[in-house]
């Protein structure tokens, strides 16, 4: 087996949560959304994974293989195997490997993101929004961990366009903190499902394309606390929708926590997200994660201390596998 490239890409969080696709097979969002990518303190939180080539089509994930189920990775190599092969002058099938390292949420997004980058590599010529769109069959918010730092992602003659609105280094000075709760997450398609069945739908996909405008000011004014502002603000109301359609993401324990951190935050500044998994993201002034941490401990909720991360980047190597 030859590694043709490898790459890296980190998980990200919603700040305007998404939810409503077009369909089941191209996976574009219905409205505006945005998010940002995070990597832990010491940057060991992220997706690893290189192309390969070898004598048979090779699909692993975190060492297991996997076949061609509905959002697998092999659709989109498959599509530019050709181009690939021309590239390197590789005669063998084209395939992949792919790890996560230490991610405490769902993962979909650096997957797709690394493939993508992987892509890249080789294929300079690669339109790169097609390709962003090509890999929204693995994840719908692959956007988000091509680019980097914080995103918007909007509609442009009916195509998702994801542009960066601030890099890593504008959030220096905060730290998030994801608090997993034991309990298993949703799965994202039960959500993408229901919420477009709620009366409240079409209000919330004109309501997110004005989040995304004051989301531009705020970001050219470098407002770090209003964008979390307006994150929590966001959270509150898509989980309101959610649960009008049956679907409970917040546990009693999660939102018994989520009720100490309002206390919490008249004393010392801080705001949380969740998406649709069993993370409450605390967003704090960096120097002050201690007091979230022990509150995250003492609802039995496990802490880790996260950080603003940048976009997917090569890892480029090129040799042989024992």
């Amino acid at each position: 087996m030859e590694i043709l490239t490898q790459s890296r890409a980190y998980p990200t969080i919603g700040i305007i949560l998404l939810g409503g696709l077009s369909d089941t097979e191209k996976r574009f969002p219905l409205h505006s959304s945005a998010g940002i990518s995070y990597t832990s303190d010491d940057g060991k939180i992220y997706t690893e994974t290189s192309i390969v080539s070898d004598k048979k089509e090779v699909a692993l994930f975190n060492g297991k293989e996997i076949g061609t189920p509905y959002r697998s990775p092999l659709k989109i190599l498959r599509k530019y195997s050709e181009k690939i092969k021309n590239a390197l002058n590789v005669q063998d099938e084209i395939g992949f490997i792919s790890e996560n390292k230490n991610i405490p949420s769902g993962s979909s997004d650096s997957g797709a993101a690394a493939i993508g980058r992987c892509i890249m590599n080789i294929c300079r010529d690669v339109d790169p929004r097609e390709l962003e769109n090509d890999l929204r069959v693995v994840s719908e918010s692959v956007g988000r961990s091509l680019v980097g730092g914080l995103t918007l992602t909007s509609l442009h003659d009916g195509l998702p366009v994801t542009e960066r609105l601030l890099g890593p280094e504008a959030f220096s000075e905060y730290r998030i903190i994801a608090c997993r709760f034991p309990h298993e997450r949703k799965p994202s398609d039960d959500i993408h499902k229901n919420i477009v069945r709620s009366e409240k739908y079409p209000e919330r996909i004109k309501e997110t394309d004005s989040k995304a405008e004051r989301l531009r000011n705020l970001s050219s004014a470098k407002d770090i606390e209003g964008i979390f502002d307006l994150a929590q603000n966001d959270t509150d109301q898509y989980h309101e929708i959610i649960e009008s359609t049956g679907i409970r993401i917040i546990t009693d324990e999660m939102r018994a926590f989520i009720k100490n951190l309002k206390l919490l935050s008249e004393k010392q500044w801080n705001r949380y997200i969740v998406t649709g998994g069993n993370n409450v993201f605390v967003a704090v002034r960096k120097g002050k994660e201690s007091t979230i941490i022990r509150e995250a401990m003492e609802s039995l909720a496990v802490p880790v201390v996260l950080k603003v991360a940048g976009e997917a980047f090569s890892t480029d190597i090129k040799s042989l596998v024992e």
